[in-house]
Formats: structure tokens, sequence, C-alpha cells
């Protein structure tokens, strides 16, 4: 069983891998590409947020661990740390752009493999960010 959801994933990677390249090549040639904000904003609203909406399951589980009995500190956290990132957004877009996308490939790549893989080896952490690369392309 744990075969053939191994080669499941990697049919599914590989076809994801090369939709993305096809898709990027055929943006790059269409020079005014202009609806491709909207499919961002499409996926955000459609997938994005659905996503975060289980943070808080997450957090219950982590307070758990660390023994945290109140639950409003996660609330409290979890809304200054957007603060926070909205600010550097606006004063270092660039380096906040690239750091989100480095935690953003890492997480993802990790999401979708993590399940997979027994060992945590660095060339696993380095194929989480690869795999998880392939989404923000």
């Amino acid at each position: 069983m744990n075969n053939q959801i191994k080669r499941i994933n990697f049919n599914h990677s590989f076809i994801f891998f090369l939709f993305c390249n096809f898709f990027s090549i055929v943006a790059l040639k269409i020079t005014s590409f202009t609806i491709s904000p909207l499919i961002c904003l499409l996926l955000i609203l459609i997938i994005g947020i659905s996503h975060g909406s289980l943070d808080n399951i997450k957090g219950k589980k982590l307070f758990k661990i660390f023994g945290i009995d109140n639950f409003f500190i996660f609330y409290f956290l979890y809304i200054l740390l957007a603060l926070i990132i909205i600010i550097l957004w606006i004063i270092l877009p660039y380096i906040s752009l690239l750091i989100f996308l480095i935690i953003a490939s890492y997480h993802f790549g990790k999401e979708d493999t993590q399940f997979l893989i027994d060992e945590n080896s660095y060339s696993n952490q380095l194929l989480f960010f690869l795999k998880g690369s392939l989404i923000i392309d």
C-alpha cells in the first residue's frame, strides 16, 4: 500500500512539475498576461484561506505539548505575528517576499511529502523545499 501511495505521489508531482513549467513558458511568451493577478487572488481565496483555517487546531496541539492552558495567548500571538509581517512587508517588501517564498516553498513541500518519508535528513529537507517550490513557481 505504501509503495502504491509513493508511486501515485511521484506521478502527481511529475505531472504537476511539467504543468508548472509549461504554464510558465506560456506565460513568458504572452506579454499581456494581465489575468494572472486574478488567478493568484482566486487561488489564495480558495486554497490559502481554507489552509490557514486549520492553524488553531495545530495551535491547540502545540499548546497541549507545551502544557499551556490559556489558548487566548495563541490568538494574541497569531494576530501579533500577522501585524509584524504586514509592517515588515511595508518597510522591506522585497526581502519580506523572498523570505515568504522560501518559507512557503518548504512548508508546502513538507506538507505534501512528509507522510511518505520516515527519516529526517538534509536531503529530505531539500526535497521538501524543491517540491514546494513547484507550487510557488
